[in-house]
């Protein structure tokens, strides 16, 4: 007797194959059958797919939803997209690991909601979190954050590691690769890891090749220097072996819009060459990020609280200003950065671009930003309309890049947000497949590939992201021709639609297009078994 029938589906399996209909039977937490025809009588539950997709859950392979289980446990904009796994700790930040007797610079990673579980490793995160019995909507796949090991080993200094602190580095990244994180994850646009270098990426890129671990970037340009920026990605690889990904890859910046192809035919060339190297992207022209995002990076060099330091000093401020200038010249560039939120630390800015603001201030755009980073201390929240329709298309339209949001996990009520958030919190994957739809970029067997089993094998997930017998049941169903995001950038907080049911670990997570109350999220770990290969441990909450 099967616990679940899912009848009547057009199954779509996530390798990128041709359709077919079929039932899909599930026991325990596994596929246990995909077949033609199976008798209703053999299900205890039987759920009616006719006229739908019935394919593997949705992998969010770049994810910021780290913590935000810790506040919310409902995971409600990534449920309702048809997400059941994201690859988290991105960009360099998590608030693990970090040397005990320096705690205080890892919390500095963390808001105050969760300053408490900030940890010396991930080990003892996860212990904290099993002790306060949290549980979380969808299954997350640790990676360590290379700004976390930097901070905890040698703070913001604006300089190389030395042998001492590289060999603590390694440590602490050797000590969690052993416990079960996937891989690492690099911020070098962000501080502290702009002030690394590339023996330091090589030699924490050594520690993961040994666990067969992945290594993801937000490089440290993604505009006209994109090119040198790919060129270190592939050095590690080189140098290591370690498979390297690129992470929301693009063409930001006015700049640098039309280079979509050459930047793209620069990774095709590097794979050809032999270079272990992946991509994903979101299908979206605008960025979100925090307003030092927009300085030149020797501001932040040391820390975001340089930048507001220079800002306040009279014989340095100018070289800032000047720059900012160049860079917001038009009206046009103003309106293109507008500030989510500023938490309460600077309200007039809160919910407008920047251009609107100076005009409201009396101030240069220049001055404005500067103005909003001095009164907020750098921690204001800004989206950045940075790339052009053609350019995402044209990445959009590689049929080997994987889709990620470079989201969080958000509630769907206005009211426990802060600001209007990025839409591709709510939407990026109802987004795509839209997109494919409509623009043809490639068919909805591809388009589900990319967001189900090319990133699992990109991540390196044996056992879920394909629909298969003694998979894992994470099942999202939806309908394949009216599935759509409807997420603005005026009003974030909706639904997509045509996403029907969602089965984690083959109980539902949405079930007739409503959230349910169970909370099916796991924490996903990578072990090395006796043979060598590598097989997913999971620790229930």
């Amino acid at each position: 007797m099967f616990d679940l029938l899912i009848k009547n589906g057009t199954v779509i399996d996530g390798t990128g194959e041709t359709r077919f209909t079929a039932d899909v039977a599930i026991t325990g937490e596994k596929i246990a059958a995909i077949e033609p025809h199976i008798p209703v009588e053999e299900a205890r539950q039987v759920i009616d797919a006719q006229g739908l997709v019935v394919a593997p859950g949705f992998i969010d392979i770049h994810s910021h939803s780290d913590t935000y289980f810790l506040r919310d446990d409902r995971g409600e904009s990534r449920i309702y997209q048809g997400v059941t796994t994201e690859l988290a700790g991105q960009c360099g930040s998590t608030i693990y690991p970090c040397p005990p007797e320096h705690m205080e610079r890892i919390q500095g990673f963390a808001d105050a909601a969760v300053r408490d579980y900030a940890s010396a490793s991930f080990g003892e995160f996860l212990e904290k979190v099993q002790r306060d019995g949290k549980k979380m909507g969808t299954n997350l796949v640790p990676l360590i954050g290379h700004g976390a090991l930097r901070c905890g080993v040698m703070g913001y200094e604006d300089r190389p590691a030395t042998k001492e602190e590289l060999e603590e580095m390694k440590r602490l990244l050797d000590e969690d690769m052993a416990h079960g994180v996937w891989g690492l994850s690099l911020g070098l646009g962000y501080t502290p890891g702009v002030s690394s270098d590339q023996e330091e990426l090589c030699a924490l890129g050594e520690v993961v090749a040994r666990y067969q671990g992945i290594i993801t970037s937000h490089m440290r340009d993604q505009g006209l220097g994109t090119p040198r920026s790919l060129e270190e990605m592939y050095e590690i690889n080189r140098r290591t072996g370690a498979h390297v990904h690129i992470a929301h890859f693009k063409a930001s910046g006015r700049a640098a819009w039309g280079k979509a192809p050459e930047f793209v035919d620069n990774v095709r060339r590097a794979q050809k060459d032999g270079i272990h190297v992946t991509v994903d992207l979101y299908p979206y022209l605008a960025a979100s990020s925090g307003i030092t995002n927009s300085f030149p990076k020797w501001t932040i060099q040391g820390g975001k609280e340089k930048a507001v330091a220079i800002l306040q000093d009279p014989e340095k401020r100018g070289e800032i200003i000047r720059q900012l200038e160049e860079r917001f010249s038009t009206k046009e560039d103003g309106e293109a950065l507008y500030v989510v939120t500023t938490e309460g630390r600077y309200p007039p800015a809160d919910g407008k671009n920047i251009w609107q603001l100076s005009q409201e201030l009396g101030l240069s755009m220049a001055e404005t930003i500067a103005r909003v980073t001095v009164e907020t201390r750098a921690q204001a929240t800004c989206i950045s309309f940075a790339m052009c329709q053609e350019d995402v298309d044209y990445m959009l339209s590689q049929k080997d890049f994987a889709i990620g949001s470079d989201g969080v996990s958000l509630p769907l009520a206005p009211e426990e947000n802060e600001g209007k958030p990025h839409p591709r919190n709510f939407g990026t994957f109802p987004c795509f497949l839209r997109l494919a739809r409509e623009k043809g970029f490639c068919t909805l067997e591809e388009a589900v590939h990319r967001i189900t089993g090319l990133s699992a094998r990109i991540i390196g997930l044996k056992d879920r992201g394909v629909l298969r017998p003694g998979m894992q049941a994470d099942i999202t169903v939806f309908d394949g021709e009216k599935v759509t995001d409807k997420a603005t950038y005026e009003n974030p907080f909706q639904k997509p639609e045509g996403i029907h049911h969602v089965f984690m670990a083959g109980q539902a997570a949405l079930l007739h297009g409503e959230q349910t109350d169970a909370r099916l999220g796991r924490f996903l770990l990578k072990k090395q078994g006796f043979s060598g290969e590598y097989s997913i441990s999971l620790d229930k909450k």
